[in-house]
């Protein structure tokens, strides 16, 4: 299995649980089979142009966030990204990540 059509589903999974669908309502705002959406977001099959567009609009996103998969990435490496971004971030906008991470945090 790609990694591209399995990071893809995942991301698909994702969003359509955050906006409180089910498969088969996915598959009816589609008209897409409610298998072959299982199997889009199993990492099975990869949707086709046409079908991107549809989960998109259907999720009521733009198509390239369907890709925005880097949350995903090991954990590992995204200490490395956020230490990175650390690094490179102003006084402000450290205070401002420190905030938002003690919020979710503590």
């Amino acid at each position: 299995m790609s990694q591209i059509k399995e990071l893809l589903g995942k991301r698909i999974k994702e969003i359509r649980i955050s906006k409180k669908l089910t498969q088969e309502q996915l598959s009816e705002l589609t008209n897409i089979g409610a298998s072959s959406i299982s199997k889009i977001e199993s990492g099975i099959y990869h949707p086709t142009d046409d079908n991107l567009e549809k989960i998109a609009q259907a999720l009521n996103i733009e198509p390239y966030k369907l890709y925005m998969c880097n949350h995903y990435k090991d954990t590992q490496d995204l200490k490395k990204d956020i230490n990175t971004m650390i690094e490179n971030a102003s006084d402000d906008e450290i205070r401002l990540a420190y905030k938002i991470l003690n919020s979710f945090l503590n």
